[in-house]
């Protein structure tokens, strides 16, 4: 890190694996926008782009600085056109859906699914967010927007029991 320039981790619907950007401590969220277009070689527009920080709920004013709102060296935001993803988990057959930021993470949503299941203790942590269809179960660091396009702003997980490692 330079003397007057801050890290952000950036994920979003262009953005799928973690990144690292550079911008000025002094910087309006629309030079995060600015900063992920040349450093990451994409074109989000600031007409449909929202910005959010990880696991919050609100977009993120584009006028607004970052100190304004607290961003500070190393944290991690995310940038998508979809303002809220729908979330449905499946468990024994029911169905729970919520709708959350893209910028939620894969464990908060582990956390509400587990709680929405009256999962607690050893049963929650013996199951996993596997998206329906596939055998994918995405890390729990993921944002949701990262795997969900526009204008598709809807996934959908199963939870399922972890393999157990017999000895």
């Amino acid at each position: 890190m330079t003397e007057n320039k801050i890290e952000l981790f950036i994920q979003g619907e262009a953005v799928r694996e973690v990144t690292l950007i550079r911008v000025p401590q002094d910087a309006i969220v629309r030079d995060i926008i600015k900063a992920v277009n040349e450093q990451c070689g994409i074109e989000a527009r600031e007409d449909n782009i929202n910005v959010v920080i990880e696991d919050n709920d609100d977009e993120i004013p584009l006028d607004t600085t970052l100190k304004e709102i607290g961003i500070r060296n190393r944290h991690r935001l995310h940038l998508h056109r979809c303002r809220r993803v729908e979330v449905s988990v499946n468990f024994n057959s029911l169905t729970k859906v919520e709708s959350f930021s893209p910028g939620a993470t894969i464990a908060k949503i582990k956390r509400w699914a587990d709680d929405a299941f009256e999962l607690k203790g050893i049963d929650a942590t013996e199951h996993a967010l596997q998206i329906c269809g596939t055998n994918k179960r995405p890390d729990l660091d993921v944002h949701v927007g990262s795997i969900v396009q526009h204008p598709q702003c809807q996934i959908c997980f199963d939870l399922v029991p972890k393999k157990r490692v017999e000895g």
